[in-house]
Parts: structure tokens; C-alpha cells; sequence
């Protein structure tokens, strides 16, 4: 399992085996240690094994974050020194702390200019050639994102990471927490204009606008009078910034407008301006402002990349052009990455103190899109994302760095369960977004990796086509909130072991009998159901039923059964009772 984020704890008991006898982090590159004597790379320095990764304690922007431990703990924890473990709970780990605009403090100004995409693909790939030293498989979980730019820069890190990933080489990303507003205007070609209202709480608003054609763009502030600036495309220079002024004197504002004007490197005939509006108030707060896109020719979008949002109709119906969706964060948007959205499962949880924090604020069902989960379509109309899992209040490790640092904080306030490990305290705590999705995610493809180390992306994507759970029956799918469905991890692996199609073995894994096989025996803990006959089946990869029995089930006992000899392999075991499915075992 390889992961890239910031805030990682890596004392963390999660990050060994289930009974402490092995530590599971091979590799991290720390990518802001200042500590670079000696570092074959170009920023930071990496720790190998043991001893040096448990002597670095944890990454350097520990005390601000603690984003990587939770995530890394949800693919991949083991759950050591408590109840809550990870998808891939037994896989070797490799990680890369990046750089971002919370830990960015932390480096050298001198040294800022060395973080750009450029260095997140060298994480990638320090992850990917770890995994090939080991001769292991590997997926790696990023939770991470950008508006893209659609310039040069975007155009490289998709083409590299389409090339690193392949065979045994897959990556998943989260899509983004985009959608509780709305940030995209478009205006289809044969429309003369459209437009909606804009707001934002700065005094500074960026906006990111793709044209095929000539068009224009107005910004008009409905005071007593209807005062506007118009911005040609025709008088933005290629490659150049042009600033522009306006004045609103019905209101007494005034804005300065600078728009840089580049060609997409993304797509083919696209032109690109990157705008940024400045006004002595924070823009639409004293009086409603609209945006509107001109030029009855043109297709193009608007898509604010700041804080600001579109409103429609505010102060006029007919500018209510905005629409929800095309917000998936870059790397998300490129094809050839696993994107993830989230979904809700937890409405809400009991923090440490005993409070109930309840968070389900859309009042949805278990397995809807969570209501801030970005969606689709990306910028060339392809569906995105890929998938969804669950994404709210998700419950992993917790930085022990960050929480010594930060003890009134108020995101310690979603920590279930406090425990002591070495003479550190350590935590579980609750936490929301696709971020949290996107691990989910990767932990599954580790499980079927470990099944067949040859998938491609592509193939994992035929498991998630075939496999994923579609909450709406009559919707079509794939679509631009679900993509192909909710990740069905047990359901992916019997498709990739050939046994969906086996008589009697049904996909669904049990949700009220645990199974653990040792020794040549399977012990079956029935707790919580009462007294009754149970069918238990086990089944070759072939298809072949190789043992049968019916046993009675003792209500908060567990059943131990003695199977015949078998050979070594992958078996599936079916129970057929409440609450019962299948389960895969390692003989």
C-alpha cells in the first residue's frame, strides 16, 4: 500500500501488525525535512526500515496535521491497540509526506519554488519504484487536489502518471469536497449569454475561463443603476497579463481585473484565461453582482477557483445559468487514475467525552452521494468519478504529534477512544470528505491486487463496472455523481477468483457472523443471533464444493468446526443464516 499525503504519526500502533510482532512501513520520504545532508533527492530525505523511520517519528508537519495518519489508517491499518482496522489491515506500507498550503510554513521561502507537480510525481514514483525493489504490486492513495489550470504544468503530470501507472501499478484519488456550492457557468455555442450571480467573502475573487471563440465577459453591479465592465477576449494578450479597471459609481465600488491569456495544453483548441478580480470590499457583499459570459459563437465556462460561488437569480431570474457538478479536483480529472467520491453511512458518532456529534446535516439515507462529494463532468465531458465509497465520519488513527501540540483544538473533538502505547498517547478519531473515500478505495484494489498482482487500471476498472452496488436501480449508470456504484470490495475479489457465477456462493460478506480459520478449523462466531440451524458450505477456487455441514448455532457462543484436509490455497466459505454471505480463507 503506498500513500502520499502530510501529517503522518508513524509510531502509531495501527502501523504494525495486529499483534506488534512486525512494523509494517518500509519506506517514507519526507518531502519538507529540512534535514537533507546527505539526501540523494532533490527536497527532503527518505527513511528506510525499522529503526530509522520509528527514530524519525513522524513527518515534519506532524504538529499542524494529522490528514496522512488517518488516511493511511483507513487503507491499511491493522488496528493494533484497538478496534478499528484498516481495508488492507496486513499490506507492506511505503509513504510520501508532500508538501501543501497548510505545512508550506514549514519550508525555507528560499526553497518554495522547488514544490510544484513536478515534485509530487517524483512521490509517486518513489512509491512505485519501492514496490518493484520489493517485487510487489502496489496502489497508491492520494487524497489530495487542485482546480486544474488546463496549461503546461497540468498537461506533463497527467501525461506522467498515465505512464507510470500500469500493470501491478494503479492509483487512487480522491475527487474533491466541491459541491456544496456552485462554481460553474457555462454558456453552450448559439447562446448569446448567460450568467448568475457571484459572492465572495474576500476582497479577492479568482476565476479559470475556457473558450473555443472570441467572447466577452461582464461583471455588472446592480445598485441603483446597472453599472458594468466588459472585458474583450480580443484585448487579452497570449501569454501575457492584462489588467483592466472599472468603476461602479452607482455603489462608490470599484474592481481591478487581471487576465492572463494562455492556450490549453489539455485541449486542443481551447484558449484559457485565468482571471483575478480585486475590489476595497469583498465582492458581491454590498451589492449584488453578476457575471456574464457573451459572444453568441463562443462555448465556453466559467469556474471560480477561489472562494467565490454563483448564486442564481439573486437580484435578476433570467441570470440563473450556474450549475452544480464539473468540480472534480485535478488529479481526479485525468483519465487513467481511480477517482472517488464519498458517501454516507454515519449520520454521526460519540466522541471521547461521551457527546453525540451528528453530522448527517442533508438527512441522507446510508450509501447516498455525500452531499459535499464533487462531481462530474470533467472539462472534456467524460464521467467522473470512477466510484464512491463511505466518506463520512469514517473512524481511523489520529496523530499523537498533533494532538500533544494541539490538545484544544477543535477537530480533538472527534476522537472516539484515547489509549497508551509506549509511553505516548494515541487516539481514533472521526473524520469526513472523500479524502476518506479515497483509501477505502485503494485498500480494496491492495485485496485484489494480492489476488492478481497483473491488474491494470483498466482491469480494475472492469471489476468496479461489474461489481460496484447501484443504489438506483432505473438510474443509468455510469454517472457524474456515483460513476459506476458504491465499492463492493468482497464482491470485487469472488469476481477476480472466476466464483460469482458458483451455484449456492452468494457475493455479499456476512454482517452478523465473524470467521476465522486456523489449523484446519473454522471457528464461527454467531454473537447476537439467536439458537438456529446454520448451513456451512467451503468451496474450491474451481467451483467445487469441498465440505458441507449444518451446525446449531448457541447464542453468544462461537461454533468451532474441523474441516478435512484441504490443499493449500484460497477457499470460499458461504453461511447461510441472518445476517450470513461468504468469506474468502487462506488455507
Amino acid at each position: 500500500m503506498g500513500i502520499m499525503d502530510v501529517g503522518f504519526d508513524l509510531t502509531h500502533p495501527t502501523f504494525y501488525n495486529s499483534d506488534f510482532t512486525d512494523y509494517r512501513i518500509g519506506a517514507f520520504w519526507d518531502q519538507i525535512d529540512r534535514d537533507t545532508v546527505g539526501s540523494v533527492f532533490p527536497v527532503g530525505r527518505d527513511y528506510r526500515g525499522k529503526d530509522e523511520i520509528l527514530g524519525k517519528q513522524c513527518s515534519t508537519d506532524a504538529a499542524l496535521l494529522s490528514h496522512g495518519t488517518h488516511t493511511l489508517g483507513i487503507a491499511a491499518g491493522s488496528g493494533a491497540g484497538g478496534r478499528y482496522r484498516g481495508i488492507a489491515f496486513e499490506s507492506d506500507i511505503c509513504a510520501v509526506s508532500n508538501a501543501v498550503t497548510k505545512d508550506i510554513e514549514l519550508i525555507d521561502s528560499a526553497d518554495i519554488y522547488k514544490y510544484t507537480t513536478a515534485t509530487d510525481a517524483l512521490g509517486f514514483k518513489y512509491i512505485f519504484d519501492y514496490a518493484d525493489s520489493m517485487d510487489m504490486p502496489c496502489v497508491i492513495s492520494f487524497s489530495e487536489g487542485y482546480s486544474p489550470g488546463f496549461d503546461s504544468e497540468d498537461s506533463l503530470f497527467c501525461e506522467y502518471l498515465n505512464r507510470i501507472c500500469g500493470q501491478g501499478h494503479i492509483i487512487v484519488t480522491s475527487a474533491g469536497n466541491e459541491s456544496l456550492y456552485i462554481r460553474h457557468l457555462p454558456k453552450p455555442a448559439g447562446k448569446q449569454s448567460a450568467g448568475s450571480f457571484v459572492v465572495c467573502g474576500d476582497r479577492m475573487a479568482s476565476f479559470r475561463a475556457l473558450s473555443d471563440s472570441p467572447f466577452t465577459i461582464s461583471l455588472v453591479g446592480y445598485g441603483v443603476s446597472r453599472d458594468t465592465v466588459t472585458i474583450s477576449s480580443a484585448d487579452c494578450i497570449e501569454d501575457s497579463v492584462v489588467s483592466f479597471h472599472g468603476d461602479f459609481p452607482s455603489s462608490g465600488q470599484s474592481v481591478d481585473i487581471d487576465v492572463q491569456r494562455y492556450h490549453s495544453a489539455v485541449y486542443a483548441g481551447d484558449t484559457v484565461y485565468s482571471i483575478t478580480v480585486r475590489s476595497a470590499v469583498p465582492i458581491g457583499s454590498d451589492v449584488p453582482m453578476a457575471l456574464i459570459i457573451g459572444g453568441c459563437q463562443a462555448e465556453a465556462s466559467l469556474r471560480a477557483v477561489s472562494n467565490a460561488v454563483f448564486i442564481n437569480g439573486q437580484a435578476d431570474p433570467s441570470l440563473s445559468d450556474a450549475e452544480p457538478g464539473h468540480n472534480i479536483l485535478a488529479p481526479g480529472c485525468y483519465p487513467g487514475l481511480i477517482t472517488v467520491g464519498a458517501t454516507m453511512h454515519r449520520p454521526g458518532f460519540r466522541n471521547s467525552r461521551g457527546e453525540w456529534i451528528y453530522t448527517n446535516d442533508a438527512g441522507l439515507a446510508p450509501g447516498e452521494r455525500a452531499a459535499y462529494s464533487s462531481m462530474g463532468p470533467v472539462a472534456d465531458g467524460a464521467v467522473k468519478p470512477d466510484v464512491v465509497a463511505p466518506g463520512n465520519n469514517v473512524i481511523s488513527s489520529y496523530s499523537s504529534f498533533y494532538i500533544e501540540k494541539n490538545p484544544d483544538a477543535s477537530d480533538i473533538n472527534s476522537c472516539v477512544e484515547f489509549f497508551d502505547f509506549g509511553g505516548r498517547r494515541y487516539a481514533w478519531a472521526a473524520d469526513t470528505g472523500t479524502s476518506m473515500a479515497a483509501p477505502v478505495v485503494a485498500g480494496a484494489v491492495a485485496l485484489w491486487l494480492q489476488a492478481v498482482p497483473t491488474l491494470t487500471p483498466a482491469d480494475v476498472m472492469d471489476v468496479i463496472r461489474s461489481t460496484s452496488r447501484r443504489r438506483y436501480a432505473s438510474a443509468h449508470y455510469p454517472d457524474n455523481e456515483y460513476g459506476y456504484g458504491e465499492i463492493d470490495v468482497h464482491a470485487g475479489l469472488l469476481h477476480l477468483l472466476g466464483l460469482t457465477s458458483v451455484d449456492g456462493l452468494g457475493t455479499d460478506s456476512p454482517s452478523r457472523v465473524s470467521v476465522e480459520y486456523s489449523a484446519g478449523r473454522l471457528r464461527l462466531d454467531f454473537s447476537g443471533l439467536r439458537p438456529a440451524e446454520v448451513s456451512v458450505r467451503v468451496y474450491a477456487l474451481s467451483g467445487r464444493q469441498v465440505f458441507g455441514s449444518v451446525v446449531t448455532t448457541v447464542e453468544g457462543a462461537a461454533t468451532d468446526i474441523a474441516l478435512p484436509p484441504l490443499s493449500p490455497g484460497v477457499y470460499a466459505v458461504q453461511i447461510d443464516c441472518s445476517g450470513g454471505g461468504s468469506v474468502l480463507i487462506r488455507v
